[in-house]
């Protein structure tokens, strides 16, 4: 039975990084998950935007923390450490109220106010 070194084409090595992409961004979820909700929160404009914006860095920040303990000797608790800082980023940005569109300048009703003057 021979035991040479595997070899992965290009194609077979692209697959292993996006299911190993997707299964990191899914254990990220948990931490991502409340910064989006913060994102959306904190704009009147484009929330959905803000929201997508919110979560990538989430992700981002769980990756560096992962990485940065990816040496220690915690084993797979290296996981929920990581998620620490996306919640406690997201209690400090969260807003006080969420905030509301701006209306028409020059009208006491905002948009709802149709009538010419």
């Amino acid at each position: 039975m021979p035991m040479g070194p595997v070899e992965f084409s290009p194609a077979e090595v692209a697959l292993i990084l996006a299911v190993l992409a997707l299964i990191g961004t899914c254990l990220a979820l948990p931490a991502t998950i409340t910064l989006a909700v913060v994102g959306y929160r904190r704009t009147a404009c484009h929330p959905v935007w803000n929201a997508t914006w919110y979560w990538a860095w989430g992700n981002a920040l769980t990756l560096v923390v992962m990485g940065a303990l990816y040496n220690s000797d915690l084993g797979w608790f290296r996981l929920p450490v990581s998620w620490f800082p996306g919640p406690l980023l997201a209690l400090l940005l969260h807003p006080r109220q969420r905030r509301k569109r701006p209306g028409r300048p020059g009208t006491e009703l905002g948009w709802t106010d149709m009538m010419p003057r």
